[in-house]
This record gives structure tokens, sequence and C-alpha cells, in this order.
């Protein structure tokens, strides 16, 4: 018997800090700006604008980040019995259970691991690539799971599910 379907959202309640610290990171980027353009020294003024950069840097990517995570209603993850569909792409793609020879969960690193099956068609320079590719990402596609919410035991069971199933359908011929 399969399981239900899993669906990862992202964290929401991280906003609580993601917010703030935006609020701080515009404080500096005021306060860098206000004392760039009072200050006389060159030197103060290169670093006010420098410090008013990182600021702006820092708190743009946190508040785009803040933004999405508060307005984004859809799964980011879906796991089902067609596969790992990764939704937080322009182009969402699914890996489906019959392309994976292994699939593994690395909660420490957050993130789920697939290697794929050797293709029949691949040139030996594929081959290379591919496995420095593996050796470099620990998988041919990777899923990171950081930002979600999720259960590690319940994924990690879901995992071993669809990928039996699918191992069985194969061996059944179906």
């Amino acid at each position: 018997m399969q399981p239900q379907p899993i669906l990862l959202y992202r964290r929401r309640w991280t906003l609580v800090f993601q917010v703030p610290f935006v609020l701080l990171m515009a404080v500096c980027l005021a306060f860098s700006l206000y004392w760039a353009s009072v200050s006389n020294d060159r030197l103060l003024t290169a670093l006010c604008l420098c410090a008013a950069f990182v600021s702006f840097c820092v708190g743009g990517t946190l508040g785009r980040s803040a933004l999405e995570a508060y307005r984004e209603q859809d799964p980011a993850v879906v796991i089902d019995a067609t596969g790992i569909t990764d939704l937080r792409q322009d182009d969402p793609h699914t890996v489906t259970w019959e392309a994976m020879e292994r699939v593994h969960l690395d909660d420490y690193e957050g993130v789920i691991l697939v290697k794929l099956r050797p293709g029949h068609r691949d040139s030996a320079l594929g081959v290379i690539v591919k496995a420095l590719k593996r050796w470099q990402r620990r998988g041919d596609v990777v899923f990171a799971l950081g930002g979600l919410a999720h259960d590690p035991r319940q994924i990690h069971t879901a995992l071993k599910a669809f990928h039996a199933a699918a191992a069985t359908r194969a061996r059944a011929g179906l």
C-alpha cells in the first residue's frame, strides 16, 4: 500500500525572524547614507557607502525572500506516486520513480539525494561529467529541503515505499 502524497510548503514562521532583520538592515542603510552625506572625510564616506551597499544587498535579498515566503501558498515540493516534483523553479521538473536507481534522505544536510539509472546512450565523456557532478553534489539530482516544513521520518518512509512500489512495477513489467 502506497502512502499518501507529501506536500512540502515553505516555513512561514521564519518570517518572524526575517522581517525584523530586514528592518534593521533598512535602518543601517539609512544611517550609513546619512553619515556618508554629512561626512567631510573621504575614508569615512567610502566606508559608509560600502556599509550602505552591503545593507542594501543583504536587506533586499532577505526582504525578497520573506515576501516570496509570505505570498507563496502552493507547495514547493511534491512527493507522490509519479515521483518527486520541485515546483520552486520557473520550469518545474519531476523525477519519476522509474528513473531513480537510488533515493536517500540526508536529514543532516536537509536534502533528498537521487541517483538516476544509467543511460544507455551516454558517451564516455558524458559518463565522466555525470560522475564528477554526482561526486560534487552527492547525487544526480538534489532536492533541497531547507526552508521547507517537513517531517524527516514521514519523508523517509514515503521515499522507501514509493521507490519499492516502482521497483515492483518494473519487475512485473507494468
